[in-house]
């Protein structure tokens, strides 16, 4: 069974490999016991009085809770902060009951004077190893109770020296990896911008001495969109404390009698042998109970997108002579981006105009997606639907359709504004502009694209005391946009971007079937990039592009390198067809080819991250699936003339044979030689790369 309790208040959560023990403790406080391996017997955990006798640090900060509350002597972080009407301001509780239903588990804590409860969700996936949890707060007050603190949960790890990795990127720098030591005090990732954003991701990532496929780890996704944060406490009583949910930042919920407030879900796993498992773990469980199910067991399409080729300058014609191309070199999927519809000549005009441009293309997009669907591809376009420019049709009809203050001018982010999604008008207008477009058209593939952050949040509709609930409002409008389209258009295949990677999250998954990283395609940038990303989102999600060399801020880089880079998530093409060389042409052509045969293990199989080149010198990445892998290999430039790489692989047979084939050679190795000996790679230029093939015998 996945939930165990006893006559002691306790509660065993198991997975498949994992436990998680929880319980009402002697003194009524909700208390976190355990989180690890597998434990059998509940009854092994027990359920003791809690002695503590230094009254300057109180009891309650010692005690690793799972149901904190500002107030109440408390001073570490904690997960909930609440204000009564009569100005009392904190939450103090008793155990009012808990409930089982076959994989969930729910435990509601009540005030000791006011009708205020909250219920702890607790839902099992055993089958990969992860537990999730919210929370869900309920009013019987006349009065409105304000929460100011709602955080979606609330655990710890004992001990101390937890390092953690995260990113501290920006635009065209997504998923800038960053491990350090939590030594003391509180590290906090966040975000205000309204998005997940750039700058850190909702997640964390806590191990004291692991690596690929050694030592124990923690980690954490937050399924939420908005503003988030994520606070690792390491506390002076041994424990590192550990909160993730919605940032309290300008953060206020009013909850009125007889309404509820539920905070987003955060997904807990831990592995007892590295990152590979913990990666292989989220990435299964994301295709299994997240990502919309459609596409979730099907390969992404070798997608080929005219941005990079043409930027705004879009036309009937030359989009159909890239399309002739680019059917020829493979893809099966041909994406239109922006300059399309209203005035759309650069960044400064036509957004909220979801109208085709007549100049561009007279007779309509059915000319262009005809011709695309006869050379045997999907058609896809792109779109910004949450921003309006203010040289727009749409912004000259509603301007109080964008968040503002009556006496502050709208401040301008990448010449746009943000609509308000917290108005039922504004995302009945957006929902029913796109419907229309794609009723109208045959659209195989859209490309949802988000390219600034919140300000002036303040809304015509609203009153000034409700303006502080507008960023979650603002998120959950969103999410009612993008739901409603899916189910009005249930085959399109949807991507997310947001200036790159700035809405990569477990929120986002639920609504699109795959995530476009970063904008920056400098493909040794790249490596980076993937890099982190991988940790805890699937392969499949990651979009990566082969594009110029030597231009646009990219430095000069083999062909070879290039589309290897790409062929390590779900690729995609970004060069312009038209004034590439034949050669090129065809070198395009053949890995296109290549990759269709190697996509499933690389978007589906297990991951190894073998080398990096911020530690090794060298990059190394290998996916296996059934009896086949597929190795790829990197280097930036030669150090002291070494040419050659050695890479012991992982998860093979010892016992059972390989056939190991290179772009040179082809022959024969056991699987214990191959992960014990290795295979030495020639890596003997700058920016020089190769791959590997891997057929069990």
């Amino acid at each position: 069974m996945p939930i165990l309790t006893n006559e002691n208040n306790l509660f065993l959560l198991n997975t498949k490999n994992t436990s998680y023990c929880l319980g009402i403790d002697c003194e009524g406080i909700l208390r976190h016991f355990y989180w690890g391996r597998r434990v059998e017997r509940i009854n092994d955990f027990e359920n003791k009085p809690f002695i503590w006798e230094q009254g300057f640090h109180p009891l309650n900060d010692v005690k690793r809770e799972e149901c904190s509350s500002f107030g109440s002597m408390r001073f570490k972080e904690t997960s909930a902060k609440i204000c009564f009407a009569d100005g009392t301001r904190d939450f103090r509780y008793s155990y009012e009951g808990s409930s089982i239903e076959g994989n969930e588990l729910t435990i509601t804590l009540k005030d000791e004077y006011y009708q205020l409860s909250i219920s702890l969700h607790y839902r099992v996936y055993e089958d990969v190893d992860v537990i999730e949890k919210w929370r869900t707060f309920k009013s019987e007050e006349e009065e409105i109770i304000t929460i100011e603190r709602a955080y979606s949960a609330e655990c710890s790890l004992k001990g101390n020296n937890w390092k953690t990795i995260n990113s501290n990127g920006m635009w065209n720098a997504d998923f800038d990896k960053v491990e350090q030591e939590i030594s003391g005090g509180k590290q906090v990732f966040e975000s205000l911008r309204g998005a997940s954003g750039h700058v850190a991701n909702p997640s964390f990532i806590l191990h004291q001495d692991a690596r690929e496929d050694y030592g124990e780890v923690y980690y954490g996704a937050l399924g939420y969109s908005g503003n988030f944060k994520i606070v690792l406490e390491q506390t002076p009583y041994e424990y590192l404390n550990i909160l993730a949910g919605i940032s309290d930042t300008d953060f206020e919920w009013r909850l009125e009698a007889g309404t509820t407030f539920s905070t987003p879900p955060l997904y807990l796993g831990y592995s007892a042998n590295g990152f590979a498992t913990m990666s292989d773990n989220m990435a299964r469980f994301a295709r299994k109970y997240i990502m919309p199910k459609n596409l979730a067991e099907e390969a992404l399409p070798v997608l080929y997108n005219s941005w990079e080729a043409m930027y705004f300058d879009v036309n009937t014609k030359s989009q159909i002579k890239l399309a002739k191309v680019a059917a020829e070199i493979g893809a099966e999927l041909f994406v239109m981006d922006d300059g399309w519809f209203g005035k759309r000549n650069d960044d400064h005009a036509g957004l909220g105009d979801w109208t085709v441009n007549p100049e561009k293309f007279p007779e309509g997009l059915t000319p262009l997606i005809d011709a695309v669907h006869d050379l045997g591809m999907k058609f896809g376009i792109w779109i910004e639907p949450e921003m309006v420019n203010r040289d727009s049709d749409l912004y000259r009809q509603h301007p109080d359709w964008v968040y503002s203050y009556k006496t502050r001018s709208v401040m301008e982010g990448r010449y746009q504004y943000m609509l308000d999604l917290t108005r039922e008008d504004v995302r009945e207008y957006i929902i029913n502009c796109i419907d229309a477009l794609m009723q109208e058209n045959e659209i195989d593939y859209v490309k949802w694209d988000m390219n600034r952050g919140m300000s002036e949040v303040a809304s015509a509709t609203m009153a000034p005391e409700q303006f502080k609930s507008i960023w979650y409002k603002h998120t959950k409008g969103f999410y009612q946009i993008i739901q409603a389209l899916r189910e009005r258009h249930p085959k399109v295949e949807w991507e997310a971007c947001a200036s790159g990677g700035g809405r990569v999250d477990y929120g986002a998954m639920q609504f699109f079937d795959e995530f476009w990283p970063s904008d920056n395609t400098d493909p040794l940038d790249r490596l980076s990039i993937q890099e982190c990303y991988s940790y805890l989102y699937p392969i499949k999600y990651m979009r990566s592009w082969v594009t110029e060399s030597g231009g646009n801020g990219k430095r000069s880089v083999s062909l070879d390198f290039r589309l290897h880079c790409a062929m390590c998530g779900a690729m995609g093409i970004g060069v312009n067809l038209l004034e590439s060389t034949k050669d090129d042409l065809q070198k395009m052509k053949e890995s296109i080819l290549k990759y269709k045969e190697i996509r499933a293990i690389i978007q589906f199989g297990k991951l190894y991250r073998l080398a990096s080149l911020s530690k090794d010198g060298f990059q190394a990445v290998m996916y296996s699936k059934d009896d086949t892998a597929v190795l790829f290999a990197f280097l930036d430039n030669p150090k002291r003339w070494q040419t050659s790489f050695n890479i012991r692989l992982k998860d093979l047979e010892s016992d059972c044979q390989y056939k190991v084939i290179t772009d040179e050679d082809t022959y024969i190795r056991s699987g214990a030689y191959l992960m014990n000996v290795g295979l030495d790679i020639k890596l003997v230029q700058d920016y020089d790369s190769s791959m590997v093939q891997l057929v069990k015998i």
